[in-house]
Formats: C-alpha cells, structure tokens, sequence
C-alpha cells in the first residue's frame, strides 16, 4: 500500500491530532537571505542553531529526505488551578507552559504518528523525529504545508487554533505529494507591534530577541537591567503579542488530555515559588515547558515581579532573600527589587547587605539601589 496524504492525515486523526501538513524537502532557499540578515544584525539567541545550511536543508539532518510531515500541537486549555491557601502578590506564567511539556507531547504524537502509519502501510519507515529544538525553520515548514500563516510578530497562527500551538516535523525518505503551501498574510494591524512592552517586535515580520520577554524570561543570568521594570509579574515566557492578535481571539482549545493537569498555575504566588524545594519543583514545574530552565532562572523572575509589585508588605520577603540566600545572582536582583519598593525598611536591608555581602557585583546593585556611585 502506498503511503499518501490521505493515509497520513487519518492516522493522525486515529491520534487525535488533526492539523498534519505534507511538504516537500527541498531546501528553503528563500529563507537563507532571512537568515543571514539576522546573523549580521546579530538578532540570533543562544538557543538557535548558527549554520544557515542546517536551517534550511532537511537532506542535511536526514540523508535522502523528501518529505517532511509537519504537526501542529494544540496546548492551550483555559484553566487555573486551586490557590487557597497562598496569599500576595502573583506572577504569570506563559499559557504554553502551565501544563505538561509539549516538547515531549509533540514527540510523543510524532512517535505514535509513524507507527500507526507503518501498520496501515506495513512497512517501516526511514524517518528522524524533530520538535521544537530542531535547527529546521519549522514555522516556514508549517506554512509551506497548509497549517497556517505567518503573522507579523513571527508566529505560525493557524486556523483552528490560532498561534496556541507547538510545532514538530517527521522526516521521511519518500516522495508523497505535498499540501498546498499557505499564501494568506495575517491582518496586518499592528496590533501585536504595539502590545509588545519592550518594543521587540521592530517592523512587521522581524522581532529584536534580546528585547523579546520571553526569551529573557528564559535566559539565564543577570536580567538586563533596563527591561526588569517591563517584565511586570511575567515568570516565563510572554503571551503578549499573541493575546493582542484579533485572529487569537475565538480559536478552539486543545482537545487533547496531556494538556489537562496544570502542573504551573497561570498566576503562581511569588512568595510560594520562592520557597518552593528541589522536591516540590521536581514534581511538578520541572514537568512543564518551563521546567528545563531550572529553580533559579523562575525565583530570579519572581524576585524582580516582587519589586515590580509596589506592594511594601514584600520588603521583609526581600530583606531576607538578600540577607540569606546563598546565590549570588538571586541577592542582585532582591537589591534591585527592594529599591524598587523602597522606604526606610528596604533602606536599611541595602545598607546592611552594601556592608557585608562578599560579591561585588552584589555590592555594586546595592550601590545602585541606595542611589550612590561607585
């Protein structure tokens, strides 16, 4: 039996997933001047791949690729989870990371999506499995095979579901006639452009990641000092410019069940978080899309949402954090947050930490905090 369209998509259908797009291997040619324009404007981030060739020709990933299936995962499912016995300010969390990981739901999907193929068929595929890691452009991909338009802050948005969705590729070794790429542009409102806090999105179609929250919020280290007041209460990721895009506003929730737990609550307790062990974050957030970037990276995000909050009562909290915690970059940014909050309180922890705290760059966020020089 011949593999062809029809059988991929009712095999997909059998997994519930129904937007499975079929596009050729050829080499993305149009996308290498894209490519190379953001390596000279240095808008590349440390989580892509640097080699142009490798975004853009599947033969280099599979040899002898022809095919390649792509899949567009639903994640979002409107839900909040129980927060009773908390209290204080909240953070927020990106919808795509509130329940289990889509990276391992789209491979999963992907996994089970070629056997179910292999038995309809009876034969076995030579295939390679790619989610959202792979150096391929895969939203250019998506596109090319039906599943959706590019809107004008980079997202695939795709017509069920909107932008709300993660994206995965199967390679193949065989010719299958592919889908009809998607031409249509997004409404081109400028809607996403203007939602952006920090300006990221720079024209229509090109965004700035080093000025994109959600790759911030992602990246470990100092958080620029600059953008910290812009981040607001976000602890991973930022929703802002899909919520702003009007082909976002009434598209379908995922349904599928792997995406039904909240395991990070969409407005988490900052204090919660920050107390949160190595066990409790295990079994839970460390499940989710935000988990990989580890316990630090989120308590750094909520240190700088506290200071963000204008609400006093968090300067004990603080006061604390800088005093006690043995991180070096977690005591910077409460420096920065209790000057932030300011009054005589957080006066007092920044001039006892100026004192006693053996990191300079510590000592010199404290500095900057009391308002003195150097």
């Amino acid at each position: 039996m011949l593999i062809d369209q029809q059988t991929i998509k009712e095999s997909g259908l059998l997994l519930q997933i129904d937007q499975v797009g079929v596009a050729n291997a050829e080499p993305l040619e149009s996308m290498l001047e894209i490519l190379e324009r953001r390596i000279r404007e240095e808008r590349l981030t440390p989580f892509e791949e640097k080699n142009p060739s490798l975004r853009i020709t599947p033969d280099n990933l599979l040899d002898g690729c022809r095919t390649i299936i792509t899949l567009a995962i639903p994640y979002d499912r409107p839900a909040l989870s129980a927060q009773s016995d908390d209290e204080g300010q909240q953070g927020l969390v990106s919808r795509c990371a509130r329940s289990q990981d889509y990276h391992r739901v789209v491979e999963e999907k992907a996994v089970q999506l070629v056997k179910k193929i292999e038995e309809t068929v009876n034969k076995s595929l030579r295939h390679k499995i790619l989610t959202d890691r792979s150096p391929l452009l895969e939203r250019e991909l998506a596109r090319r095979s039906g599943l959706g338009l590019i809107g004008e802050n980079c997202t695939l948005i795709n017509p069920l579901y909107g932008s709300y969705v993660a994206l995965g590729t199967i390679l193949l070794d065989i010719a299958i006639e592919p889908d009809l790429p998607n031409e249509k542009t997004c409404l081109q409102c400028g809607g996403c452009r203007e939602a952006c806090p920090t300006g990221a999105l720079i024209a229509p179609y090109i965004i700035d990641p080093h000025r994109c929250l959600s790759y911030l919020s992602q990246a470990s280290g100092v958080f620029p000092a600059d953008l910290r007041v812009s981040l607001g209460s976000r602890l991973y990721g930022c929703d802002s410019c899909q919520e702003a895009c009007p082909l976002n506003q009434e598209v379908a929730a995922s349904p599928l069940t792997e995406f039904s737990t909240v395991l990070f609550a969409a407005e988490p307790y900052l204090l919660t978080l920050l107390k949160m062990t190595r066990k409790e974050f295990d079994t839970k957030i460390r499940l989710t899309a935000a988990g990989w970037r580890g316990k630090t990276t989120l308590q750094r995000n909520a240190v700088i949402a506290l200071g963000n909050s204008k609400d006093r009562d968090a300067v004990k909290d603080l006061a604390r954090i800088l005093e006690n915690d043995a991180r070096p970059l977690i005591r910077l940014h409460a420096a920065w947050a209790l000057g932030q909050l300011g009054g005589r309180k957080a006066a007092l922890a920044l001039g006892k930490s100026a004192e006693r705290d053996p990191e300079e760059t510590v000592r010199r966020e404290v500095l900057a905090a009391l308002g003195k020089k150097n």
